[in-house]
């Protein structure tokens, strides 16, 4: 007996030893859960209201958009807080704008027992629906405006300034203050109120590329679910356009975050942290010349006869080896003198660009194999059946393929296409022509980079204008540059891929982004596609460059620097313009257009220069000023002398 009462001592002690160990267990392992958790109920923790966003570089490592520190007086809309009563404080520290109509309705109708303000008609009226509560008090409050104090107009926008923002998340009432007055705002210690330190854009080099960089601010309306989505608090400050906008996620800093106290002061815990910086692939020194280039020659041509609407030139310098752009740049000159910037325009304006795009034409015959490269023919004109005839710029004599390159042939391109038609050219010929054959020079032109989206690293990037309507004039006009517009970056993409001999890249304004300059990201310039075109075909459309900007009769002559070693292509192109500003096209213009690359046997450099209604074509005179010509040649004494 004794036996059985000590063994169930015993397993009693046990049973207790176990269970004591599992509450002690149980108690260790949800301890911190269950302080995090209390913590949780009576620890408030507030995000500030903005971080530093990383800077943006060029590929030397200069500050091109940068970060300036200012003060700001933040609110904090937290529990238990007198709105009023902070508004009457603040009012007491700052001068605000006079408030506006609804500031002040809103004002009386939180503030002040607005149903006292009624007359007994005015009840009435409500009671038989004639006018509605907020109609009347509207009205009375607004009649009473003019009799509000200064004092509390002041307090009225304080008011409105706290409850400008979203619930629940900080405020900014007053920007860039001074050491003065942050001293007095600290004094008053009120309730809610912080002095947080926020950061502006700083640009070191004023307007310039200050459009490509974009601008930042709140979320817009349209994007609210997106960023949400993306862990954004609705009241971030985010990029707004272009670069601060396609890479963001990157730029953003990391927000101070601060612990509320009971006094509802503000402890802080996490300091912000700066986000990522960019480094371009622009050179800030080119980018910089050639800007003072551009203005300097689009000025000087307007003392010329014949540019009544000349206004705009578009340059773009880029690395062929990997699409990265060097320089990018849009000037107009302005009646009253002045310059804009449109460097936007090199992704969303379009233009004929003309004989430039003769390599990528050249390309289809080449590809296809329909033509003997070597063999002489004389230049003359295309007449077809109930048309006028078609011709080169002038008689060029004896051409081959080369030579048609650097004499710039339309005969020859007019004969290659009706020769992919299966077909050889007869005087006074008629032959029909499908969408297919259209796409065949399309599909050719595409593989360079032209007629499509180049996958720039900006968005609201535009392509250039594909015609619709099939015919045989329109059909040898595409094959000579004269149909279908391209944009400037579409041009630039064309001119790398084939300097490239046929990869195409896509271009890219950003090289690196770095953190601490540690590189988190590289651009891989990877080969997006390839035209299918032989070394040997590119043979003969290197030389073909080359004789342009180095033989004597070539079009484009004199153009570039010739110790660069360069070859490339000028091209002319009729267009319409609405010369009047009443909204419809109707005055014929000629756009001059160049493209280039140096060195010619192993290119680093690329170059376009598009300068659209360079001259109006009227009866008066034929006078078109050489404006590409002097803007490419200064660039490229430039490079030479100075990279």
């Amino acid at each position: 007996m004794q036996i059985k009462v000590f063994i169930t001592k015993i397993i009693i002690i046990i049973i207790f030893i176990i269970l004591l160990t599992y509450i002690l267990i149980f108690y260790h392992l949800n301890h911190n859960y269950m302080k995090s958790l209390i913590d949780s109920k009576n620890n408030i923790i507030v995000e500030g209201k903005t971080a530093p966003r990383g800077r943006i570089y060029d590929k030397n490592g200069i500050a091109l958009v940068d970060n300036i520190m200012t003060n700001n007086l933040v609110f904090y809309n937290l529990k238990g807080i007198d709105k009023i009563d902070v508004a009457k404080k603040v009012a007491n520290l700052f001068v605000f704008d006079k408030p506006s109509e609804k500031e002040i309705i809103n004002w009386y109708k939180e503030t002040k027992n607005t149903s006292k303000m009624l007359s007994e008609s005015e009840k009435y009226e409500i009671k038989t629906r004639e006018r509605s509560f907020d109609e009347i008090i509207d009205d009375k409050i607004i009649s009473l405006i003019d009799s509000i104090s200064i004092d509390e107009l002041n307090v009225i926008k304080a008011y409105a300034l706290l409850n400008s923002g979203y619930d629940k998340s900080p405020m900014i009432i007053r920007e860039d203050l001074t050491d003065e007055e942050v001293n007095k705002i600290i004094m008053q210690n009120i309730p809610g109120i912080s002095i947080e330190s926020s950061f502006k854009r700083y640009y070191p080099f004023g307007n310039i590329l200050q459009n490509i960089f974009g601008k930042i601010g709140k979320i817009t309306k349209e994007e609210k679910e997106e960023y949400l989505n993306n862990g954004y608090s609705l009241d971030d400050i985010v990029g707004l356009s272009y670069l601060e906008k396609e890479y963001d996620h990157f730029l953003r800093g990391t927000k101070a975050k601060y612990l509320v106290n009971n006094d509802n002061s503000l402890t802080l815990l996490e300091k912000e942290k700066i986000g990522n910086d960019l480094y371009l692939a622009i050179d800030i020194s080119i980018q910089l010349k050639i800007e003072e280039i551009i203005e300097k020659n689009l000025k000087k041509s307007k003392t010329y006869p014949n540019t009544d609407n000349l206004s705009d030139t578009y340059v773009i310098l880029s690395n062929p080896k990997t699409g990265e752009i060097r320089a990018i740049s849009g000037k107009r000159f302005l009646k009253n003198g002045e310059f804009s910037d449109i460097t936007l325009g090199c992704l969303t304006s379009s233009f004929t660009m003309g004989s430039v795009v003769k390599g990528a034409t050249m390309s289809v015959a080449l590809k296809n194999d329909i033509f003997d490269p070597n063999e002489i023919i004389l230049d003359s004109c295309v007449k077809l059946q109930n048309m006028n005839p078609k011709c080169s710029w002038k008689s060029l004599g004896y051409i081959d393929a080369v030579k048609a390159l650097e004499q710039s042939s339309n005969y020859y391109q007019f004969l290659l296409a009706i020769k992919m038609l299966g077909l050889n050219y007869t005087y006074d010929m008629d032959f029909e022509v499908t969408k297919d054959d259209f796409n065949i020079y399309r599909d050719m032109l595409a593989s360079y980079g032209l007629g499509i989206k180049t996958g720039i690293d900006l968005p609201n990037e535009k392509i250039g204008l594909i015609g619709n309507t099939i015919s045989s004039d329109l059909y040898l006009n595409l094959a000579i540059g004269q149909y279908d517009t391209y944009t400037p970056i579409e041009l630039v993409t064309y001119i790398n891929t084939l300097a490239d001999k046929g990869n195409r890249r896509k271009p890219y304004l950003v090289e690196s982004i770095k953190n601490n300059n540690n590189i988190i990201w590289q651009n891989s310039k990877e080969i997006v596609s390839k035209t299918g075109l032989t070394d040997e075909h590119y043979k003969i459309i290197f030389q073909g460059f080359y004789q342009v900007m180095n033989e004597r009769g070539g079009t484009g002559y004199g153009f570039m620097n010739q110790n660069l070693i360069p070859a490339g292509k000028t091209g002319t192109s009729e267009s319409f313009y609405d010369a009047d500003e009443n909204g419809i096209i109707d005055t014929a213009t000629i756009t001059l257009t160049m493209v280039g690359f140096y060195p010619y046997d192993n290119p680093t450099y690329s170059m376009i220069i598009i300068s659209p209604n360079a001259s109006t074509i009227n009866n008066k005179s034929d006078f078109v000023y050489p404006l590409t010509y002097y803007i490419s040649r200064e660039i490229t004494d430039f490079m030479f002398e100075n990279m």
